[in-house]
């Protein structure tokens, strides 16, 4: 769980009812921070749909959304992808440990 403070925070930020929908808004967009922070995934993925619309374009956001929409640039499997990702992020924690 998310500490209360940073979802009192956040809640400055949007307008959704519920300190679930505030968690969950906050969660969504700091997943995309960090997927669009990665340059393999970046390059690989489109962030697309509704939440798409309302994240990047219309301020505040005129929906309340619970999922986020990718679709890969190429046709290649998408397990290629993730299993780049997964393998950057165990490299990255061996390196901040050691």
């Amino acid at each position: 769980m998310i500490p209360n403070i940073f979802i009192q925070n956040w809640s400055n930020h949007v307008k959704w009812q519920t300190p679930a929908q505030i968690e969950q808004d906050l969660i969504i967009s700091r997943a995309l921070v960090d997927l669009y922070n990665d340059p393999h995934i970046k390059d690989a993925l489109v962030f697309r749909g509704g939440t798409a619309l309302n994240k990047l374009f219309i301020n505040p956001p005129s929906r309340y959304s619970e999922d986020i929409d990718f679709v890969q640039k190429n046709a290649d499997p998408i397990g290629q992808t993730i299993k780049v990702k997964i393998k950057l992020r165990q490299q990255k924690r061996v390196a901040l440990s050691i």
